[in-house]
């Protein structure tokens, strides 16, 4: 089969170097080549720890040689740094073409218009029927998804819906043993649960594909395989500490696709800290719900008697207890991350976000005096049944959190700054608000402006909203049928320009439509576990302004809401 190296690679000039340690090349003859594409830049896709997890299972099969291979970054190119428009793989530089199959990675919907536009440039035809035996075969997984394929199912030979522990070697088992192309693909939805061949299956033919989830984390480990210096986390060794989140924010997919959540115990993630010394001293933990691990403190102090520098994702506000502001304070956290999502209790019910007011105050409070001098916050505009006094409460809680953050910055005898993160709310499957839809573009720069308005004589506090075009590009893409991907296709015809004037009745019909919860949906023949009525409920519920407890996550058999 050839040799397996793991040398430390350079990529670029001596002026601008990719450094990375932990990159695999197999050598020789005999291995299956496996392109494993993130259709975005290097920076995106060696920061996602999902890609990074392909990866590392798939090169662990001894059969199979899997490079990565990324979107060309123009602004790479500008600096002098690798980038070969022809797309190449990083390890050994073949173009997609020349793979056996070719396996995208996809977390976000957004990146579904970048698969096209990889396939042209390989000369790979783009529509799934139109390829032979001589083209590779195309194979798509990843969040994005088994959330909704529908939008590029025409361009995938098949999918793999679930965690890649479930699905990678059986699937390339029965791969290494296939006799052809069709008589593969037409077997595979029976022998691999999971797999979805989209072209086996149309309207007349009702079918229900089972996302493929791992029963517990015992025995696993999410971690950092490849450690590198050009990504969001330069250097920083990423370790995942639980899967899902139990509050249940009836905006977020995560809290529901990876319900119920599921813990990685502390031991596993002692051992890839452990993994991580000599490489690194930096360890970011990240999860939805990173203090709702309950060894938390734990692990803070394990890190930290190892000399590592710790960061994190976002914080629940009402998690921060006294423990763990010390473990951030003695990590030497510099900027702190909370998500408040709304600026009323009205709309912090309606989302079912169970923090209150005086929850976000302390948190700020305690923060600041730990000596963490910035702030973060994260809210969402364009929620449903949400009104402009909502938005206007935006402004006054953040003025709230501004008086408390200056009174504790004053002992202090320094300044933070405190950054809102303004983001329109996207209907995502597989929540309680997948039938709600988008809020018009004019009520959004309405609102941002109210935001703006409110807040620009506040002194220290900075002001960040996502682009409003992509939102709504994104709740297309994200909510849409095989029909979007006509649109998808049209994009790459006419040079990159997306946009929905083409088709507007359909795309407004996807986006800014709300559904009834008797109708069909897209995504509906795959099962993601928690029961569509469940979602319904919630529903009706958050439009009655009443909220729903947690997931029990340890006691899961007690609320009967997963299948």
């Amino acid at each position: 089969m050839g040799k397996r190296l793991k040398p430390p690679w350079n990529y670029g000039s001596n002026k601008n170097k990719i450094l990375e340690q932990g990159a695999i090349v197999k050598k020789g003859k005999g291995f299956i080549k496996a392109a494993l594409v993130y259709p975005n830049t290097y920076k995106a896709g060696m920061s996602s720890l999902g890609f990074q997890t392909v990866y590392r299972i798939a090169n662990n099969i001894n059969f199979l040689a899997c490079e990565r291979v990324f979107m060309p970054d123009p602004k790479q190119k500008a600096q002098g740094l690798k980038c070969d428009l022809k797309v190449k793989s990083l390890e050994s530089g073949l173009t997609l073409n020349k793979f056996d199959i070719i396996l995208f990675s996809i977390s976000f919907e957004n990146d579904f218009i970048h698969i096209v536009q990889l396939l042209g440039k390989a000369g790979i035809p783009l529509r799934s029927p139109d390829r032979n035996h001589t083209h590779p075969l195309v194979v798509a997984g990843g969040v994005a998804c088994f959330l909704n394929p529908e939008p590029i199912a025409p361009f995938i030979d098949c999918f793999l819906l679930g965690e890649a522990e479930c699905l990678l070697e059986p699937f390339f088992d029965k791969f290494l043993k296939k006799i052809d192309k069709n008589s593969f693909l037409h077997s595979l939805e029976k022998i691999i649960p999971g797999a979805y061949v989209p072209a086996l299956h149309n309207d007349k033919n009702p079918f229900q594909i089972k996302v493929q989830y791992l029963k517990n984390l015992d025995t696993i480990t999410t971690a950092t395989s490849i450690l590198t210096t050009e990504t969001a986390f330069k250097d920083t060794f990423l370790i995942e500490t639980l899967k899902g989140c139990p509050h249940g924010c009836r905006f977020c997919s995560a809290g529901f696709i990876y319900r119920p959540p599921r813990i990685y115990p502390a031991e596993n993630i002692y051992r890839a800290m452990d993994t991580a010394t000599g490489k690194t001293d930096k360890i970011g933990l990240v999860s939805s719900a990173i203090a709702d691990h309950p060894d938390i403190t734990n692990i803070c102090d394990y890190g930290l008697k190892h000399n590592f520098k710790l960061s994190f994702s976002s914080l629940r506000a009402d998690k921060l207890t006294h423990e763990f502001i010390t473990a951030l304070s003695a990590a030497k956290v510099k900027t702190a991350t909370i998500a408040p999502e709304a600026g009323s209790a009205r709309m912090r019910n309606i989302i079912n976000k169970n923090i209150d007011e005086q929850n976000i105050l302390c948190a700020a409070q305690r923060l600041v005096n730990a000596g963490i001098m910035n702030l973060k916050l994260y809210f969402m505009i364009g929620l449903p049944f949400e009104q402009d006094q909502d938005i206007l409460a935006i402004v006054d809680l953040t003025k709230n959190i501004k008086s408390v953050f200056l009174e504790a910055s004053k002992k202090q005898k320094k300044i933070g700054t405190i950054t809102l993160s303004v983001n329109p709310f996207i209907p995502k499957p597989f929540t309680p608000f997948q039938w709600a839809g988008m809020t018009d573009e004019a009520t959004l720069k309405k609102r941002v402006a109210l935001i703006r308005q409110g807040l620009k004589k506040i002194a220290n506090v900075k002001i960040n909203v996502e682009s409003l075009r992509k939102a709504k590009i994104h709740a297309l893409l994200s909510r849409g049928d095989q029909k979007a991907s006509d649109l998808i296709e049209s994009a790459l015809k006419n040079g990159w320009s997306f946009t929905m004037k083409q088709n507007k009745a359909y795309c407004d019909s996807i986006v800014y439509q709300e559904t009834p919860v008797d109708t069909p949906l897209p995504w509906d023949f795959l099962d993601n576990r928690v029961k569509k009525d469940f979602l319904a409920k919630e529903f009706v519920k958050s439009r009655q302004g009443k909220k729903s407890p947690a997931c029990p996550m340890i006691d899961c058999n007690r609320c009967n809401t997963c299948i």
